[in-house]
């Protein structure tokens, strides 16, 4: 699962994008009248998290192929109880979802159909800090019909992260440098969310030492130059063809994972970017070397 490469000045653009979805969002929530709760559905691995972590079991009249995934999906247990749909719109009709979430890599025909037959398509932004992560949970948990139960999610991750610093106050040695990477080679700078995830868990950023902001990617001569003290592994479960895993298999990454902690991060603790990152920045604190975890 790599990601597209992001200049500061986008960033940037990004950041207001998101504001004026959470705006979109809040309307939608706010001039939404319903008598009870709305029949929700979710179309991708992110929203699947989002929908089965924030709505009423009532409410949940479908989920996507991944959402049962243990692999893929913090729910998944949970995603067992409820029917999976094939991502069609004449499916989500047929269902009578009157909420449908989703993410930017919804096709818009799809979403173009729901609208005409009056079903609310909501697409959930990037968020890329913890406060965003807090805006953005909270939106969605409005549309949802279920404010209460965004704010409990929130204060959850607050606490984690108030563990988590905590821990990291009392630990007798500088933060660790942490290299992260992609199958691909891809790794996060500044501004991204695995920089926050890192951070919370009580490291250094590589990437973010390196002057990196957005996703990008390390050369080979830094990775030939560079000594951090461990290496954070990302969305390699996902395996793929071989050309998306060359750079694992790359006599200088190799070299790089040789005599070094490896800490390889499930996916489902970082699916996407919400509330639930903190059990992703929680998995890395507690795989520290030198010191004993929280």
């Amino acid at each position: 699962m790599s990601a597209p490469a992001i200049s500061f000045e986008r960033m940037a653009v990004c950041g207001r994008l998101i504001a004026a979805a959470l705006a979109l969002a809040l309307t939608l929530a706010t001039s939404a009248v319903f008598a009870a709760p709305p029949r929700a559905a979710s179309l991708t691995l992110c929203a699947d998290q989002y929908l089965l972590g924030l709505a009423a079991p009532e409410q949940i009249v479908a989920v996507s192929a991944t959402a049962t995934n243990p692999n893929q999906s913090l729910f998944a247990a949970e995603a067992a109880r409820y029917p999976i749909h094939r991502g069609s719109s004449e499916e989500l009709i047929a269902l009578r979802a009157e909420v449908v979430l989703t993410d930017r890599w919804m096709p818009l025909q799809t979403a173009a159909r729901l609208d005409r037959f009056g079903v609310r398509v909501i697409s959930i932004p990037l968020p890329n800090s913890w406060e965003e992560i807090a805006d953005t949970t909270r939106a969605i948990a409005a549309v949802l019909g279920r404010p209460e139960q965004g704010e409990a999610r929130v204060a959850e991750m607050r606490t984690q992260l108030e563990h988590l610093a905590r821990w990291a106050a009392r630990r007798r040695v500088a933060p660790p440098l942490a290299a992260y990477f992609l199958p691909d080679g891809g790794s996060a700078g500044a501004g991204t969310f695995i920089d926050a995830v890192l951070q919370a868990a009580g490291t250094r950023n590589l990437a973010t030492v390196l002057g990196l902001n957005g996703w990008g990617s390390f050369n080979l001569e830094q990775l030939a130059e560079t000594q951090p003290d461990l290496v954070v592994l990302g969305f390699f479960d996902q395996g793929g063809d071989s050309r998306r895993m060359a750079f694992a298999h790359h006599p200088v990454f190799r070299r790089l994972l040789a005599g070094r902690p490896v800490i390889a991060v499930p996916d489902r603790y970082w699916a996407c970017s919400g509330w639930f990152l903190a059990e992703a920045a929680t998995y890395i604190a507690e795989r520290l070397p030198t010191e004993p975890a929280p």
